[in-house]
């Protein structure tokens, strides 16, 4: 399929001129407000990740000799090509991802019969499938990039972090008993102390009593007598509460031990983010999402909804905002999260025509023929899916707009 918007008419030198204001507004901002500067690098981060999932289908239709006519940044009218070959590349007027057209990818497709031969559709199943599953391959090799560089740079981020018995915060009761950051809990309640467990058990055991609590105070024992709450807020068992938390740390693995680590990191990241999809599109999920159209949206329901681009330029600005390590992980999460749903074996996804190769190859080796799926027959299914996204997209738009979701950094 072409480019729909291609043939809108605009006047060329004057979009031009409009896109390099815009790049010039976005760099004094970012010099101005070094937080813009990092939020346009994330959005821009997520423009070259498109890029480079349709890259990959781009690499992978070339090696298996498909005819690749045209490879666009952007989408609508042509701002500036240049053909190499039988290729043309270029930029056209909407940043909005990019393409790249790869002739015969459907049955529907008319195509000279000298290219034929060159077709996707002409190709066996390995390659078809090969440049089917090339865009999400580039977001699974992205974020195992990305989390080898969290790995590395700030330590397993990713488990949960080891605790010590050392303070980290204090709030409650403890303030007011002068329990300090960096005291050392070494006995509660008459019991020594050996772990935060330890501590923890202890104090929850006694709500609403007065508690000895022993700290190590720069090699100094001191015995503080703590008033202990009787619950925590908001929670409904009556348990002792202190006020105080632990200092965690995260393992540093060396370079050798994050090249191990990361694809464990990124099946379990994975996992949870087909969990997420699979609860997104369950009946509760959707039930769930449609709350947020009531009169009384509940804040669960406003939380737990995908985003749309201006929702996600508002994450990347929290993310920014939180440091670097947030940065990184939100662009992991949307690269596994696009990747994954890329794979849904419907058209237009990636993971319908995927899909469709595997129905191909199976029902040519059944029959004892060649079998070639007739496109037209799944183009009812193909519009449901399409006006669903179409869906998604307004109804995440305006949410966005109404009523954002409070910073999860």
């Amino acid at each position: 399929m072409r480019d729909p918007l291609e043939t809108v008419e605009i006047d060329t030198r004057r979009a031009i001129t409009y896109v390099l204001l815009t790049i010039a507004v976005a760099i004094v901002l970012g010099i101005a407000k070094p937080n813009v500067l990092g939020t346009i690098a994330v959005i821009f981060a997520f423009f070259v990740m498109i890029i480079l999932h349709e890259f990959g289908h781009f690499v992978m239709a070339k090696r298996a000799g498909m005819k690749v006519t045209e490879f666009f940044v952007g989408f609508g009218p042509r701002l500036w090509s240049v053909r190499r070959g039988e290729t043309e590349y270029g930029i056209k007027a909407l940043p909005l991802g990019g393409y790249c057209r790869i002739i015969g990818m459907t049955n529907l497709e008319e195509v000279d019969p000298a290219d034929e031969p060159r077709a996707y559709r002409s190709k066996r199943f390995l390659p078809k499938l090969g440049v089917a599953l090339a865009g999400s391959t580039m977001h699974f090799i992205i974020a195992f990039v990305l989390i080898f560089v969290v790995l590395v740079g700030s330590g397993d981020v990713f488990s949960s972090p080891s605790v010590s018995t050392v303070v980290s915060e204090v709030s409650g009761p403890s303030a007011k008993a002068t329990i300090h950051p960096h005291d050392r809990v070494v006995a509660v309640a008459g019991q020594s102390v050996r772990t935060w467990e330890d501590a923890v058990k202890l104090i929850q055991a006694r709500p609403g009593q007065t508690v000895s609590i022993v700290v190590d105070r720069s090699g100094e024992r001191v015995t503080i007598p703590v008033q202990l709450a009787t619950h925590r807020p908001g929670e409904k068992d009556h348990v002792g509460y202190a006020g105080i938390l632990p200092e965690g740390h995260f393992k540093q693995p060396g370079i050798l031990e994050s090249i191990v680590l990361t694809p464990a990191r990124e099946f379990e990241i994975g996992r949870e983010s087909v969990a997420a999809l699979g609860h997104i599109f369950s009946p509760s999920g959707v039930q769930r999402y449609l709350q947020n159209f009531s009169d009384k949206p509940s804040k669960a329901a406003n939380q737990d909804r995908p985003v749309s681009v201006v929702g996600f330029g508002r994450l990347a600005s929290q993310a920014v905002a939180a440091g670097w390590v947030e940065t990184i992980f939100l662009l992991i999460i949307i690269n596994m999260f696009v990747g994954i749903f890329n794979l849904v074996p419907l058209l237009p996804f990636d993971g319908g025509h995927a899909a469709i190769a595997f129905y191909e190859w199976i029902a040519s080796k059944v029959r004892k023929r060649r079998v070639q799926v007739d496109v037209a027959k799944l183009m009812p299914l193909t519009l449901v899916v399409l006006a669903l996204l179409g869906f998604l997209f307004l109804s995440t738009l305006f949410l966005d707009v109404s009523n954002p979701i409070s910073n999860p950094f």
